[in-house]
């Protein structure tokens, strides 16, 4: 089995009645005989899946993006799925960007589900239209302190959350000052000090052995 029938086969359900190798083959035709790295191939498609998620997938209510789908009735699934391979590169390139000096920065989080999507939710211009072709994306090292500062974030007031939960019995506390969770992480402050000072500001009583 080749290497990108096995990569298919890592993404595709096993209970799919997708055709791999045939799948494999319009893949192969679509990149017009030019050679790409594994990598190259793993970000095309899981740009590929993501976009299908966003624009065709049956649940709808949570995945729909309505610009996407506009984009792809637009200029077709062909044409979709052909720009799926410079969207694969150019969100790559970010992704090396965050990990060049930590490659566990994304630690825990999915590659094709979150990391991706995250960082195609800046491939859009000015008017909020998506970008699909290379002359019109935002450069990646513009984009990738976007991508990091954005995960750094989410890490932090997950942090405070636990921290929350952990302090004073309440996890939903970091939410009722979204203001001063981003101030905090602005200024480099600890979750678990942060947390403790800001309970200690509006006098919360501290979780009990039995809370």
């Amino acid at each position: 089995m080749n290497t990108l029938q096995t990569l298919l086969r890592s993404v595709v359900s096993d209970f799919s009645d997708i055709d791999v190798p045939a799948l494999s083959d319009r893949i192969k035709a679509m990149f017009d005989k030019r050679e790409y790295t594994h990598l190259e191939m793993e970000a095309a498609l899981c740009v590929w899946e993501c976009l299908n998620e966003w624009t065709i997938l049956p649940d709808v209510s949570t995945q729909s993006r309505p610009e996407w789908i506009e984009l792809r009735e637009g200029i077709g699934s062909v044409e979709m799925r052909h720009q799926s391979i410079a969207l694969g590169k150019w969100c790559l390139a970010i992704y090396e960007i965050c990990t060049k000096h930590d490659r566990d920065f994304f630690d825990g989080l999915s590659y094709d589900w979150e990391v991706i999507p995250m960082i195609l939710d800046y491939a859009y211009n000015a008017n909020g239209k998506p970008l699909i072709y290379e002359t019109d994306f935002p450069a990646p090292e513009k984009v990738a302190l976007l991508v990091a500062r954005r995960h750094l974030f989410a890490e932090f007031r997950r942090d405070c959350v636990c921290e929350a939960s952990r302090q004073w019995g309440y996890s939903e506390f970091p939410d009722d000052h979204p203001e001063r969770v981003a101030q905090s992480f602005e200024l480099g402050e600890e979750p678990a000090e942060f947390i403790t000072w800001l309970g200690e500001k509006y006098d919360l009583s501290p979780k009990g052995p039995w809370s």
